[in-house]
This record gives structure tokens, C-alpha cells and sequence, in this order.
């Protein structure tokens, strides 16, 4: 059994090799094998010496501004917005320059001011809002805690939870009064909001 199955395999070996051509295999042009070899031979970018003359903008030359510096791409130039230069090749100096330089604009962008426009509607409106806000603000029934520490509680009663302490002299604001003997107050210094006996507050001054 063990000699038929090795035999089976030798077979089945030797049968994928000769399909496969053998020692003149290659690997098809879309092949996984092509892709790797293709990806391996892909030229690197090789360094060039080049000459580089910053320009001004009406295209002169600047003066003291030629270099010769060895680059793999534009971006080793480090242009910065608005500068203008000439590049030449430095092998290439013998032939005129007006034939063989590459003149390169870095374009330079300015922001315009933004137009605010004139929105008298607008400026009516929060005139109105800032005028209710005002009268609102006059008409607040504001009072003053009179005991030394009062609890304020989730409703009105002594029954329900406590939900926060005031002392004598905070300002709170009546959001709430049911005639009961218990308002409904906020704390104008943290806005936490509660329930509190009337007896223990007072108009503020």
C-alpha cells in the first residue's frame, strides 16, 4: 500500500513538471512570479546636478542667488510660495541657457478679506432680544436664605429627597410658587434647582 501511494505521488510530480514545460518553464506576463520580477527592476530615481537661479518677478535674475545642488526631485528644491527659480542641468552649461532652463512658479496664494455684510435687521433683532433679556431680568423674583443651612428637597415636603444645602445670604430665584408654604426655587451661584420653605427666604435687596 505504502509503495502504491509513494509511486502515486512521483507520478503525479513528475506529470506537473513536464505539463509545466519543464526546465523551459516561465512565468506568464500576468503572473504573480512576472509581478515580483518586474517590481524588482524598477528604476530608482537617480540624483542630477542642476543649477538654480532665483528669479524675481518680473523674470530678472537676483543677484547671488545661483547655486549647483545634486536632487532626486523637485521637491529637494524646498520651493515656498511665491518664489520663482531657473533650473538648468549642470552638464548642460555649455549650451544657452535661454534653450535648456525650466522656469518653476511657485504660485502664491492670499487669502482676501472676508466682506462682513450690513445686517440692520440683524442688529434690530438682538437690540429686541438684549431689551427683553433686560426686563426679564428686572422682573426675576429674587430672595435671600435666612437660615443658617436650609436642605433643598425634589418637591414640596419634608417627605421628599434632599437634593442639595444653602446658608444664610444665597441669592436664589422663585421659578414656582403654589401658594402651599413651598416654592420652587434656583440657586442664581450653581443653578441647581429644589424646593424650599417660604419661611426661610426673603426679598433680596
Amino acid at each position: 500500500m505504502w509503495r502504491f501511494i509513494i509511486v502515486s505521488f512521483a507520478f503525479l510530480g513528475w506529470s506537473f513538471y513536464v505539463l509545466s514545460d519543464g526546465a523551459e518553464y516561465r512565468p506568464s506576463a500576468n503572473s504573480i512570479q512576472a509581478r515580483a520580477v518586474l517590481d524588482n527592476q524598477r528604476p530608482k530615481p537617480r540624483p542630477l546636478r542642476v543649477n538654480v537661479i532665483e528669479l524675481s518677478q518680473d523674470g530678472a535674475v537676483a543677484p547671488d542667488t545661483s547655486a549647483t545642488r545634486t536632487i532626486t526631485s523637485l521637491h529637494d528644491l524646498g520651493l515656498t510660495v511665491g518664489k520663482r527659480v531657473a533650473v538648468t542641468l549642470a552638464s548642460a552649461e555649455a549650451v544657452p541657457t535661454a534653450q535648456v532652463a525650466a522656469v518653476i512658479n511657485v504660485p502664491t496664494v492670499k487669502a482676501a478679506p472676508a466682506a462682513v455684510p450690513e445686517t440692520p435687521e440683524l442688529d434690530a433683532t438682538a437690540e429686541q432680544v438684549e431689551t427683553v433679556q433686560d426686563s426679564l431680568a428686572q422682573s426675576r423674583d429674587i430672595r435671600e436664605v435666612t437660615g443658617t443651612k436650609v436642605n433643598m428637597r425634589t418637591g414640596p415636603g419634608t417627605n421628599y429627597g434632599r437634593v442639595g444645602q444653602v446658608t444664610r445670604g444665597t441669592e436664589v430665584i422663585v421659578l414656582r410658587d403654589p401658594g402651599n408654604g413651598w416654592i420652587k426655587l434656583k440657586v442664581l451661584e450653581t443653578g441647581r434647582i429644589g424646593w424650599m420653605a417660604d419661611r426661610l427666604l426673603t426679598a433680596a435687596n
